[in-house]
């Protein structure tokens, strides 16, 4: 008769429970039949805190301050950058309607008769649309119509007036003197002068011509 372990009248060892393994921390021990197995468990790591300013724990506080300030720099030359545009576009706005106005006037002089050129635009002045008068401007306009004509009213032929090409001779005699020819006159300097207050300041923009009789 066989016992329940095996043949009869034979007996299995016990299983000897098994010795700590040298060099081992932690021993997870299986027995299967007569085999046993041994597993290595790794000991645990201990977890300390994160290192500061890792890439996993987000920017430091440096970080951010140093990325603000590079950020408002770029910001503020962007704006300047903008400013510097628009008022460049505008002063070249108003300098091509101050080029525009003395070229309209000085068109309207020489369609004018020579007879009636300096009863008609002698102490002339005029606005132009889209310019602003300097704010000591005495009459309170942009445009100004020269002639060689003194403060007394006299059409004069020594007058220190360079952008005239003044002194010079008026009347085709040859010779230049100190009287007045407003009645014998055969030429006559003529400036168009426009001074405004635009954006970038004070502006002066100046053209002259030279208006002759027409010999029968």
């Amino acid at each position: 008769m066989e016992s329940e372990g095996g043949p009869a009248g034979r007996a299995f060892p016990e299983t000897p429970a098994a010795a700590p393994v040298a060099g081992v921390g932690v021993a997870d021990v299986q027995a299967r039949g007569t085999e046993v197995v041994i597993r290595r468990l790794q000991p645990a790591r201990a977890r300390g805190p994160r290192p500061h300013g890792s890439a996993k724990g987000g920017w430091t506080l440096l970080e951010l301050v140093i990325s603000t300030v590079i950020l408002l720099i770029v910001l503020l030359g962007f704006s300047y950058g903008l400013v510097s545009t628009t008022s460049l576009e505008r002063a070249v706005r108003e300098q091509g309607l101050a080029r525009e106005a003395l070229r309209g006037q000085i068109e309207l002089l020489r369609a004018t008769t020579f007879e009636d050129v300096l009863q008609r635009f002698e102490g002339a002045s005029f606005d132009v649309p889209g310019l602003a008068a300097r704010p000591d401007d005495a009459d309170g306009h942009v445009g100004t119509v020269v002639f060689p004509i003194s403060e007394d009213g006299e059409l004069l032929e020594d007058l220190d007036l360079p952008a005239l090409g003044m002194p010079r001779d008026l009347t085709g005699e040859g010779d230049v003197d100190d009287l007045d020819h407003h009645a014998d006159y055969h030429i006559l300097p003529v400036l168009v002068r426009i001074e405004w207050r635009g954006s970038a300041g004070d502006s002066v923009l100046e053209m002259s011509t030279m208006l002759k009789r027409m010999r029968p």
